[in-house]
């Protein structure tokens, strides 16, 4: 629960502290001057997806309420930040780390995309389940018929069900 919460937390300050190192990275690793617009330009895109994909997390019921994200957003931001780790590095195979990271950036989106969808339709079914519930228990309008009086004694028993008194 831990490492589930930490990163809960971490996502915020990762949208500022990532696209921070990358241009750190630029400059001390031998970053050439030509690249310093592309990079200026990718590290504002990287901000902003970083921060919807966090966004995407926060905006399930579940991760708000444990204050914990889930282990499959644990895995993907993870393997995402250290990619993007990697790449502020500027190594020789940077073409290829800065690809991994946008595909995993991209799966991490999708990723939180279809568990907020997921989440989401449970909820819903769970509604109308309880609407159904609801509608099956004879709380729905009916008729109006008398009741059977027979001669003699009768038991009434009150399910509690009914919401009219």
């Amino acid at each position: 629960m831990f490492v589930r919460r930490a990163f809960y937390y971490w996502q915020v300050a990762a949208v500022v502290v990532l696209p921070l190192w990358v241009l750190i990275g630029w400059s001390v690793f031998g970053g050439q001057v030509w690249q310093f617009l592309i990079v200026m330009l990718s590290c504002g895109v990287l901000a902003l997806a970083m921060a919807a994909v966090a966004l995407i997390i926060f905006a399930r019921k579940q991760v708000r309420l444990t204050r914990a994200v889930t282990w499959q957003d644990v895995l993907l931001v993870a393997l995402w930040h250290v990619s993007i780790i990697a790449v502020g590095f500027f190594l020789p195979a940077g073409s290829f780390i800065a690809v991994a990271s946008v595909v995993l950036g991209l799966v991490a989106f999708w990723s939180s995309i279809a568990q907020l969808l997921g989440e989401t339709k449970r909820r819903v079914q769970g509604v109308f389940d309880t609407f159904q519930y609801a509608a099956q228990m004879g709380e729905a309008p009916q008729a109006v018929r008398e009741p059977i009086v027979a001669d003699g004694e009768y038991i009434v028993i009150e399910t509690g069900r009914n919401h009219q008194k």
